[in-house]
């Protein structure tokens, strides 16, 4: 979508600063840090709560003009920092442009430098390099070149064929006399959660690995402080205050007690917002997502020292109080006009709301819909059931009439369908797969295939004996069952290894493209309603 972007071409970098002079005293610094932003240049849905009620907010324009009122505040001592996930899984108006605005808009606002996450691999580490150093797409015409980021992304712990990272491990920038390192590492299973062919040829090693190999080099380059951007985190317990850290678990915690020399923790990946001031003696924040928040960190440091004498952190919401920003604007708005013919189009109506919030057994509405969706779009290949993942569902459907840009905004991320023949015995391999890791990772099946599982602490679930069906048939370990999974899914995406073994691959249409035609007939005819189920029930 290079075309559409001459103006975006000529955007500097607000944060760079001329070099600084030492400083003879502490100093106050200011972090502006966010997260997971994927590509939303427009509000997201939903609202923020606070003290005095709920209000939308987000949106670039919106985020850029609450990082300029912040950085008004400290106009010679502030740094725009981010933990990954900038772009992907994004939204029409920036997913049309190859997430190019999401870029410029970062630039606009004055990031600073960034971490990789593991939606930065979602087109594959070409891609992921094309836009931070910029050039052209082979795939459609380019004038003028696209022209790269101005801001710099960190990927210490993820490394070429030859050994080497694929981007910089770290950077120093010197701002109000303080000489600051930043680490960036994603999370070492990236490859467990993108389209495997996306990471061909990389290794992603253990993130405190990395980091407390790089720690000791910038100290030697003169680092005052030491700042850790990565793309992992954790949670509070359900209802705590985005500023607060009750109950906090999750895999960032194992990681962040192995770090060594680390003054400021910046994470992300989970959607999560915190602030907890001592996570393994660190502080440790993160924004949420979407660009709901910016987390303002305050460091006191002592340059003469190199160390960090006193840091906190708040959650700064981006309401819609302040005038959105006027460049910032119109980047947005030249990418939303820009999609607009195709986002506006009607492609069905919806009797129910489809969401993506989960039963007990971990089935959804809306996860049911595509399921449904897919396995029609593949009967001609043989398929007699479908599955799909709940990662990559992205945003509930309203009831009433619903448009391609809500269609894309809920499965964005362009897999084909894949047909593929596996034995019961797989299959079963493959549903009870869900269990692997921290947290289960449910699928989303057709209608034609019904089971039930139980042992539902994680790791541990099983299918129950004899509860596997397609079609009210039982499937017994030697069946040949022809399935249908995203592409992403086929080649084991996920952890699901056992559908990389699947047989008798036939490729399908384009994951959205199922998913608008099964709504078409809706467009003259009924609603579709909501789909039948349980189709995953629970067991003691």
């Amino acid at each position: 979508m290079s075309r559409l972007l001459p103006l975006l071409a000529l955007v500097a970098c607000a944060g760079s600063l001329p070099p600084q002079p030492a400083a003879t005293g502490p100093v106050h610094l200011q972090l502006l840090a966010f997260n997971d932003f994927h590509g939303n240049l427009e509000p997201p849905s939903g609202t923020v709560r606070l003290p005095d009620g709920t209000v939308p907010s987000g949106g670039g324009a919106w985020l850029a003009a609450e990082v300029a009122r912040l950085r008004a505040e400290e106009p010679a001592a502030t740094l725009v920092v981010a933990a990954g996930d900038l772009v992907g899984a994004s939204p029409l108006p920036s997913a049309l442009g190859h997430d190019e605005p999401s870029i410029a808009l970062m630039d606009e606002l004055g990031l600073d430098v960034s971490s990789v996450g593991n939606h930065e691999f979602d087109k594959g580490v070409d891609e992921l390099l094309r836009l931070q150093r910029g050039g052209c797409r082979a795939d459609e015409p380019c004038k003028p070149p696209y022209p790269g980021a101005h801001f710099g992304y960190l990927a210490a712990n993820v490394f070429d064929r030859s050994g080497k990272t694929i981007l910089p491990a770290t950077a120093i920038r010197k701002v109000g006399g303080v000489t600051v390192g930043f680490v960036g590492v994603v999370l070492r299973e990236t490859p467990t959660v993108v389209t495997p062919t996306g990471v061909v040829g990389l290794t992603f090693g253990d993130e405190a690995e990395a980091v407390n190999a790089a720690v000791p080099k910038l100290r030697e380059a003169g680092a005052d402080a030491i700042v850790v951007l990565i793309h992992q985190g954790g949670a509070q317990a359900p209802g705590s205050p985005p500023g607060e850290c009750r109950g906090f678990s999750g895999p960032l915690v194992e990681v962040a007690q192995r770090f060594r020399g680390v003054d400021v923790i910046v994470s992300g990946h989970t959607h999560q917002a915190y602030v907890c001031p001592a996570l393994a003696g660190t502080l440790t924040t993160s924004a949420g997502a979407f660009g709901r928040f910016v987390t303002r960190i305050e460091l006191d440091v002592d340059p003469g020292q190199h160390r960090v004498l006193a840091r906190k952190a708040t959650q700064v919401p981006v309401t819609h109080a302040l005038p959105p920003d006027p460049r910032a604007k119109v980047i947005v708005d030249q990418a939303v006009a820009a999609a607009a013919p195709l986002a506006d189009r009607r492609v069905g109506r919806l009797a129910v709301a489809l969401g993506r919030a989960a039963s007990n057994a971990g089935e959804s509405a809306l996860g049911d819909a595509v399921a449904d969706a897919h396995l029609a779009a593949t009967r001609s290949s043989g398929a007699v059931a479908a599955l799909t993942n709940s990662g990559g569902l992205r945003a509930d459907l309203p009831a009433g009439d619903v448009t391609y840009a809500q269609l894309f905004a809920a499965q964005p991320f362009g897999n084909t369908l894949v047909t593929l023949t596996l034995t019961g015995a797989q299959l079963t391999t493959a549903l009870e797969q869900q269990w692997q890791g921290s947290r289960p990772r449910i699928l989303q099946p057709s209608a034609s295939l019904t089971y039930a599982w139980s042992g539902g602490a994680s790791p541990g679930g099983k299918v129950v004996a004899g509860s596997l069906k397609v079609d009210g048939h039982v499937v017994g370990p030697e069946t040949r069952v022809r399935v249908t999974v995203n592409s992403f899914l086929a080649t084991g995406g996920d952890g699901f290894a056992a559908f990389a073994e699947g047989v008798e691959r036939v490729g399908g249409p384009p994951d959205l493209d199922a998913l608008i035609d099964y709504l078409r007939p809706t467009l003259d005819g009924p609603p579709l309603p909501r789909p039948p189920g349980p189709r995953i029930q629970t067991q003691p």
